[in-house]
Order: C-alpha cells, then structure tokens, then sequence
C-alpha cells in the first residue's frame, strides 16, 4: 500500500473513532466486562472488593500508601487532605454553595461517581470514566457498595444517606446491551504484543510504558488499559497523543542558565531539586538554582506518527494487543 493510501486508512480509522467516542453509549462500548462474584447485597466489604478489583478504582486512586494517585486524588489521608469520608463533608459544602441546593456527604460521593466531570477537584484533569458504562460496567449495587467503602474511610457508612440518581441505574441495568466497538480491521494480539515491547522497532512502546513489571515509567503504566477505558479511546491515545495528556505525564520544557534546553515529564520536585524523564527513558536531576525558567507544553511526548511508520495491519495487531489488556 502507497504512503498516500496509508494515510487515508489512519484518518478513517481516527474518524471513525472520533464518531464512535462522541456519538452515543453504544460506541463507547469495548465489550463489557463480567462483573465479579461478590457477596449477596450491598455492603463495605463488597465495595472494598469492587474498588480494589472489577471497579478498577485503585489504577487511578490511592488508599493512602496503596493504589496509584498520579491521576486521580489520594482517598486516605494524604496531601490531598483528610480520609475521603471526612473530605466529602467539606466538598459537600462547597458545592452546596455553588449550586445553592443542599447536598449532604453521601449525595457528593454519589455525584462524583454518577458525574465525575460535573466537579473536578482542583490540581486533576476531567478524565475520571462513568465506572456504570462499558468497559468498566458497574451494577448499582456495586456502586453503592464502594460508596459505603469511602464512606468508612474517616467516617461511619450509611446506607440510607446513599440515593443513586434514576439515570445511573437505567444505564448500570443496561450494562449487557451494549454492542463492542470494533477497529477497521481486525489484529493479532501476540504480534501486537511483539511490536509493543520491540524498543528497536518502530513503534517502540516499551520505552516508556509498562506492562506488568516489563517496560519504562515515562508514560502511563498500561496494565488493564482496556479495563478501564474504551476502544476509541484507545485509538486516540495511539494516533492522537496530544489530544489528552494523562494528569502526571504532561511535557515540561525547561530552560538552564547557561542556556541550555531539556525536555521531559517531571518525575520528582523538591524544595531545591527536580527530576525530569526524557523521551528516552533518562533520569535528569537539576538543582532549581539552574533552571532559569519552565513551561508545560502542550504536545505529548509520545510521537503522533504511528500512522507513518507502521503498516495498517501492524497498527491494528498492537490495538488488538492494547484492547486486550483488562
């Protein structure tokens, strides 16, 4: 295929895409994901359960120590503040104030969950999924259950405080009815998975993401990708990179004293030291007294031409690789 027909492929398959993403609840499907077996009812165990499995809460949230925080706040008590039962209480008077209706603690967990984008906590990006649509697929019942669980974190759980919205449970009733979103064509996992961890291929992933223990931290860790997020998203993510860039992962440029230009994703900042990953995978440490000044940029690190270096059937064997990983 001519470099010409290559590129009319990627913009179709990014077109499709960016339809199936916008469009309705249905194309923001990537095949729903079984719900685990859990207790019978609603309870803290099984929220705890649900959080730290099936939800996949922790890929994004810590419990104090436990879990990842680089996307979403810290859910025990950290620099992000108090346990979350004890923060809800303050966030549900902020919001009481800004929507001039009352809203109780449980009724701000609930709308954090049934709308994350309504309030986005301040130093974090919008980019927390509904966990009731597809490929995540939560029951009420699940729902509930990890509200109770945040609830005991700081504070007392109560089950009669909590009110999922109507919406909510129409959508988690409906969790099996959704259609998966299928790419243009079809892909080999194994030869996706080849391409994935080849760092002196084309598309040489490995340098900066991990998977399970294998692969670099200078972008997001990708294990259980597909669990969480749906396919187009998925398909963004590879032939787009710029258009939304993970909280914790944006490029900074910085420029020395001595002139000199360095780029890369902070790894560490201290009072007097910061730490900067490179596209290649190195650690540079600069005292702060050298950096003259700093500026997040825009543009991902992660290079927007897999549309050019990869043929259209190694492009969609590395998908079928990426939308395997749950």
């Amino acid at each position: 295929m001519t470099r010409d027909g290559l590129g009319i492929v990627m913009f179709t398959v990014a077109l499709v895409a960016l339809f199936a993403w916008g469009g309705a609840l249905v194309t923001r499907a990537s095949g729903g994901a079984e719900a685990a077996v859990l207790g019978e009812g609603v309870s803290v165990e099984n929220g705890e359960q649900v959080f730290w499995g099936p939800g996949k809460c922790h890929t994004c949230h810590s419990v104090g120590t436990q879990g990842s925080n680089v996307r979403c706040p810290n859910l025990g008590a950290s620099a992000d503040g108090p346990e979350i039962a004890l923060r809800a209480v303050e966030r549900a008077e902020e919001r009481s104030a800004d929507t001039g209706s009352r809203m109780s603690p449980a009724d701000y967990l609930v709308e954090s969950i049934a709308d994350p984008s309504v309030h986005v906590v301040q130093g974090y990006k919008d980019e927390m999924p509904k966990v009731f649509e597809p490929p995540i697929s939560l029951g009420a019942d699940e729902i509930s259950s990890v509200i109770l669980y945040l609830q005991s974190l700081g504070g007392v759980p109560d089950p009669g405080a909590i009110s999922l919205p109507a919406e909510l449970r129409v959508a988690a009733a409906g969790r099996g009815a959704f259609q998966p979103w299928e790419p243009y064509l079809g892909g080999d996992t194994v030869r996706g998975r080849e391409i994935f961890f080849d760092v002196e291929g084309p598309a040489p992933c490995a340098k900066c993401h991990r998977v399970d223990e294998r692969g670099g931290d200078v972008g997001p860790d990708l294990t259980g990708l597909a669990g969480t997020r749906p396919a187009p998203f998925i398909v963004d993510a590879v032939l787009r990179p710029s258009l939304e860039i993970a909280s914790g992962y944006e490029t900074v440029l910085v420029q020395r004293t001595d002139g000199r230009l360095v780029d890369g994703v902070v790894k560490d900042e201290s009072a007097d030291s910061l730490w900067l990953v490179t596209p290649d995978g190195e650690e540079i440490g600069l005292a702060l007294a050298e950096v003259a000044r700093r500026r997040e940029q825009e543009l991902s690190l992660m290079p927007d031409n897999f549309a050019d270096v990869l043929t259209v059937t190694d492009l969609h064997d590395l998908l079928a690789y990426l939308f395997a990983l749950r």
